[in-house]
C-alpha cells in the first residue's frame, strides 16, 4: 500500500509540474506565432533574418520550458512536505512545523497549515488531560492526579506562564494550600501554605472573568515572589465553588495583559467543574470510609478497621520474628454512669477515656474502640510480657483518675485482658477472644486490674458462653424463683418484713445464688428483664399472702442506679402499686449509698416522691460505700441497713462493737431506723438489742426460703386475727438512744429463754411477750439447734448445716449430707455461703403496667414484659 501511495503523491506532483511547464511553453510560443505571422506577411525578409528569428524563438521556448520545469519542481517539493505533514497529523503527531518563506499562496497555505496543526495539537492535548481528570474522578479518585492535570490544562488553555491552584484546607478555613506549575521543568508542582484573611477572600471573584487584572487574590509577598522569579504581573482568577461552598481558586499568571476567548473560558470552566466533582467525591468517599472504618464518637478505628490493622501487625511481627500484645480494655462502672447521667454524659466520658488511652501508648501502636465501653490496644514489637503489663498498669491508673464532665466529678476504672503473640496464638480473632477472656477474669477478680490469658480461662469462657444461653431462657422456662429472708422486730420478736432475693433453679446445677449469675446477666443485658420480674413477682406474692391471711408487713426489693434517675421510674412504680392494689407502705425499696451519690439530683428527687407516697426507702450496705454525712442528712431514706461486715467481730468490749454503736446512735440522732444484716450469733443479737437496733435479719432468725415456707411458718398464728391492710409506711418509731440496764437485761432474758427452749424443740414458733394485740399473734422463728453455748462460738464456714424448719414439737433429726452437685432447699448453707443481702439489680423502666380491672397473673406480666423488651431491642443502642 505504501508504494502505491508514493506513486500517487509523485503523480500529483508531476501533474502540477507539467501544468506549470505548459504555462511557460504557452508564454514561449506566443513570440513564435508572432514571428510566423510576420514572415507570412513580409515576403521581403531575407532568409538570414528569418533564420535568426526562428533561433530566437526556439531559444525563448527552451528557456521557458526550463524555467517551468524548475518552478514545477520547487512547487512539487513544497506540496510534498504539506502532504507528509498532513499524514503526520492524521497519526496524532502535531509536532510538525513547515517553513513558510515568502509571500506567495503556498507560503500562506503553509502558515495556515502550521496554525491548524498547533491548534489541533493543543486542543487534543487539553481533551486528553480532561479525560485523565475524568478518569481520576470516576475510577480511582486520585486527588493528586486530579490537581496535577488541572494545572496542566490551565497552562495549555490560557497559554499562561505560571498557573496556581489554591485550595482551602477545610470548609470555611483561613488556611489555603497553593499548588504552582510554571513553564520551566516539565509538570513540576511547588506547594505553598498561606493564610487567607477576609480581605484576600473577597478578592476571589464570584464568577469567571476573561480579562487579566494586575492583582491576585494571594498575599502581596507571594505576588512579589512570582514577579521576581518569573516576571509575571497580570492575573486571571476563576473561583472553584458551587453555591455557598468554596473549595478554592484557579489563577493563571501572565507577563502581558491577556483576554481569553469564549472557547478558552469554556475549557477553564470545565476544569473548575471537574475539580468540584472530584473534591465532592473525595469528601463523600471520606465520609463513607469513616462510617465503615472509624468510630464516629471517638475518631478511633472501629472493630472492622481494628481487625484489618491487627492482621497487618501480626504479619509484620511474623516477618520480624517479634512479639506483639493485644490489650482488651473494658471500662468499669460505665453502664452505671451512662444510665445515671444519660447517654450524652456517657459519650463525653468515652471521648475522654479514648484520649487518655491514646496519650499512654506509642504513636505506632493501634488504639481502637470496638463497641460500647470496650477498647483494644495493639502493641507492636513488644520485647517482654513485662512491657505489656507496664502499659496495662499505666492505662488502669489513668482511667481510674477522676473525670470532670458537665461540672460533675465521676470515677471509673478499667479491667484489662492481655494476650501475647505468638505465645498465646497466631490468629487475630483467636488472640482477640483470648484477651477478652482474660479481661473478664480481671473484672471478676475485683476490677481495675489486668490479667494475662491462661489456658484454664478457655474452659471458663466456654462455661460463660453456655451460661449466657441458659440464662436467656431461664425466665421463659420459669427457672428463676424468689426466696424471702425474714426481718424480725428486735423489741417484740415479731415478723416485720421480708427481703426478696432471686435464685436460679438450674435444671442440672441445682440452686444457683446471685453471685453465680447476676454478673453474667449484667454483661449480656438481661438485668432489665430480670429486675422487672423480681419486682412484679415480689408484689404479686405480697398480695397472695394477704389473700391467704399471712401477715407480712412489707416486702423489700433492691433497685439499680441505672433505673432510679430516669423520668419514668416514679410513675411506673405508682402505676404498678395501684394496678396490683398494694399499699405504698408495703413496699420497701433498697438503694446503696453510691447509687444516691452518683445518681445525683434526679435520683434524689425520685426517692423524695416515692417517700412522700409512703414507700419506705432504705440504704442498703450502709457503711461500706461513700458514707457522706452531707448526703445522709438530705436523703429521704428512713431506714439504714447495717452491713453484715460490721457484725463479724462485734462485741460490746471491742472496737468493732464501738463502731456498730456509733452507727446506730448516729442513725437514731437523724431519726432513722436501723436494720442489722447478717445476724448469726446470740451475742450479736444481745449487742444490737442493747444498742436499740430496731430490726434484724440473718441466719439466726432464718435463711432465705420460698414463699410457701413463709406462709406455713408465719400463717399458723394468723388464723384468729386476719391481717389489716397497710395504709402507708408508718413513721419510724421514736427510739431512745440509751436504754436502761433493766430494759436491756429483760430483752436479753427473752431471747435467752427462747434459745434454751429452741434447743429442746427445734424450730418451734414461740410467742414473744407483748402487751399489744398484734404482738400476741407474732412469732419468732429461731433455727435449731441453738443453745446458750452458741453465745460464745461463731457460726463459721466449717459449722454443720442446720435444718430450716420442722413441725412444732417434732423430734430433732440428723442432718443428711447433700449429694455432690446438688443444693438442698431444706438445709441452711454454711456461713461461708451466707448470702446476707444480695444486690438484685433491677430495671424498673421496662415494667408492663397491669390492668386495673383484674390482677394479672405472673405469666401474663412476663409475657407483656417480653413483648415490650423485644420491641425495644429493634431500636439502635448508643452504647
Amino acid at each position: 500500500m505504501r508504494p502505491m501511495k508514493k506513486l500517487q503523491n509523485v503523480a500529483i506532483c508531476s501533474a502540477t509540474a507539467l501544468r506549470t511547464m505548459a504555462q511557460f511553453a504557452a508564454l514561449a510560443l506566443a513570440p513564435l506565432i508572432a514571428v510566423a505571422a510576420l514572415l507570412h506577411s513580409q515576403s521581403s525578409l531575407t532568409a538570414s533574418m528569418i533564420e535568426t528569428l526562428q533561433n530566437v524563438a526556439i531559444g525563448v521556448v527552451v528557456l521557458a520550458l526550463a524555467l517551468g520545469a524548475v518552478q514545477g519542481e520547487l512547487i512539487a517539493r513544497r506540496l510534498q512536505r504539506l502532504i507528509s505533514s498532513a499524514h503526520s497529523i492524521a497519526k496524532q503527531d502535531f509536532s510538525v512545523a513547515l517553513p513558510a518563506r515568502g509571500g506567495d499562496e503556498l507560503a500562506l497555505l503553509t502558515r495556515a497549515f502550521n496554525d491548524m496543526a498547533r491548534t489541533l495539537g493543543t486542543s487534543l492535548s487539553i481533551q486528553g488531560i480532561l479525560a485523565q481528570m475524568d478518569d481520576a474522578i470516576l475510577t480511582k479518585l486520585d486527588v493528586a492526579a486530579l490537581i496535577r492535570n488541572a494545572l496542566r490544562c490551565m497552562r495549555y488553555v490560557a497559554e499562561a506562564d505560571i498557573v496556581v491552584l489554591g485550595l482551602f484546607e477545610s470548609d470555611a478555613a483561613d488556611t489555603m494550600r497553593l499548588f504552582v506549575m510554571g513553564k520551566g521543568e516539565r509538570n513540576r508542582i511547588d506547594s505553598h501554605k498561606i493564610e487567607m484573611s477576609g480581605d484576600l477572600k473577597r478578592r476571589i471573584p464570584l464568577s469567571p472573568t476573561n480579562k487579566t487584572e494586575p492583582q491576585s487574590p494571594f498575599p502581596e509577598e507571594f505576588e512579589q515572589r512570582l514577579l521576581a522569579d518569573c516576571g509575571v504581573g497580570h492575573f486571571l482568577s476563576m473561583p472553584v465553588s458551587r453555591g455557598s461552598r468554596a473549595w478554592g481558586v484557579m489563577v493563571t499568571c501572565h507577563r502581558e495583559p491577556r483576554e481569553l476567548s469564549n472557547g478558552q473560558m469554556k475549557m477553564l470552566i470545565g476544569v473548575s467543574n471537574r475539580l468540584i466533582a472530584g473534591f465532592s467525591g473525595a469528601e463523600r468517599d471520606q465520609k463513607l470510609h469513616s462510617l465503615a472504618y472509624v468510630d464516629p464518637l471517638t475518631g478511633l478505628p472501629n472493630r472492622v478497621a481494628m481487625q484489618s490493622l491487627l492482621s497487618a501487625e501480626l504479619a509484620n511481627a511474623e516477618r520480624n520474628k517479634a512479639m506483639a500484645a493485644i490489650l482488651f480494655i473494658d471500662l468499669d462502672r460505665f453502664k452505671q454512669a451512662n444510665d445515671t447521667h444519660g447517654h450524652a454524659f456517657g459519650d463525653r466520658l468515652l471521648i475522654q477515656a479514648a484520649n487518655r488511652i491514646r496519650n499512654h501508648v506509642r504513636e505506632d501502636d493501634v488504639v481502637a474502640r470496638i463497641g460500647g465501653d470496650e477498647f483494644t490496644v495493639i502493641l507492636s514489637e513488644v520485647k517482654t510480657t513485662r512491657e505489656a503489663a507496664s502499659v496495662a498498669r499505666k492505662l488502669i491508673q489513668s482511667l481510674s483518675r477522676r473525670f470532670e464532665i458537665e461540672g460533675q466529678t465521676i470515677y471509673t476504672g478499667a479491667s484489662v485482658g492481655i494476650a501475647m503473640y505468638p505465645d498465646d496464638g497466631t490468629g487475630g480473632a483467636e488472640l482477640l477472644k483470648m484477651a477478652d477472656t482474660a479481661m473478664y477474669r480481671a473484672k471478676s477478680a475485683g476490677r481495675s486490674r489486668f490479667a494475662f490469658y491462661e489456658e484454664p480461662m478457655n474452659a471458663e469462657s466456654k462455661r460463660r458462653s453456655l451460661l449466657d444461653g441458659e440464662l436467656r431462657n431461664a425466665l421463659e422456662r420459669k427457672e428463676l424463683v424468689l426466696h424471702y429472708q425474714p426481718q424480725i422486730d428486735l423489741k417484740t420478736g415479731a415478723l416485720c418484713g421480708v427481703e426478696a432475693l432471686v435464685r436460679w433453679q438450674h435444671p442440672t446445677r441445682g440452686l444457683l445464688y446471685p453471685k453465680d449469675f447476676i454478673e453474667y446477666a449484667e454483661e449480656i443485658g438481661l438485668i432489665p428483664q430480670l429486675g422487672a420480674w423480681v419486682m412484679m413477682e415480689a408484689c404479686l406474692q405480697y398480695q397472695r399472702w394477704c389473700e391467704e391471711g399471712v401477715r407480712v408487713p412489707r416486702v423489700s426489693v433492691n433497685v439499680s442506679n441505672g433505673q432510679l434517675p430516669r423520668s419514668n421510674f416514679v410513675p411506673t412504680v405508682r402505676q404498678l402499686l395501684h394496678s396490683i392494689k398494694i399499699p405504698a407502705g408495703a413496699l420497701e425499696i433498697e438503694v446503696t449509698e453510691s447509687m444516691l451519690i452518683e445518681g445525683g439530683k434526679p435520683a434524689m428527687e425520685a426517692l423524695n416522691q416515692l417517700s412522700a407516697d409512703g414507700v419506705l426507702i432504705a440504704i442498703d450496705d450502709f457503711g461500706t460505700g461513700y458514707s457522706s454525712f452531707s448526703y445522709l442528712k438530705t436523703m429521704p431514706a428512713r431506714v439504714l441497713k447495717l452491713d453484715m461486715s460490721f457484725l463479724v467481730d462485734a462485741r460490746s468490749d471491742n472496737e468493732a462493737g464501738k463502731i456498730v454503736a456509733a452507727i446506730i446512735n448516729m442513725a437514731h440522732e437523724l431519726g432513722k431506723e436501723v436494720v442489722a444484716e447478717g445476724i448469726e450469733r446470740v451475742d450479736q443479737l444481745k449487742l444490737l438489742k442493747h444498742l436499740g437496733c430496731e430490726r434484724g435479719q440473718g441466719y439466726l432468725f432464718g435463711k432465705p426460703v420460698g414463699a410457701d415456707h413463709i406462709s406455713r411458718t408465719f400463717g399458723k398464728v394468723q388464723e384468729s386475727a386476719p391481717p389489716a391492710p397497710i395504709a402507708a409506711a408508718p413513721a419510724p418509731p421514736a427510739v431512745a438512744v440509751a436504754h436502761s440496764a433493766a430494759q436491756a437485761d429483760a430483752h436479753s432474758d427473752l431471747f435467752e429463754a427462747s434459745a434454751r427452749q429452741a434447743s429442746l424443740h427445734p424450730a418451734v414458733p414461740l410467742a414473744a411477750p407483748s402487751s399489744t394485740a398484734q404482738d400476741k399473734h407474732s412469732t419468732l422463728l429461731l433455727p435449731a439447734p441453738l443453745s446458750p453455748a452458741a453465745d460464745a462460738s461463731a457460726t463459721d464456714a466449717g459449722q454443720q448445716e442446720q435444718p430450716a424448719e420442722q413441725p412444732a414439737h417434732a423430734p430433732s433429726q440428723a442432718v443428711r449430707p447433700t449429694p455432690p452437685g446438688q443444693t438442698s432447699l431444706d438445709l441452711v448453707p454454711p456461713a461461708s455461703e451466707v448470702d446476707a443481702t444480695v444486690e438484685t439489680v433491677l430495671a424498673i423502666d421496662t415494667w408492663p403496667v397491669p390492668s386495673e380491672a383484674n390482677v394479672p397473673t405472673t405469666e401474663e406480666l412476663l409475657q407483656a414484659t417480653a413483648a415490650l423488651l423485644e420491641s425495644e431491642t429493634h431500636e439502635p443502642a448508643q452504647h
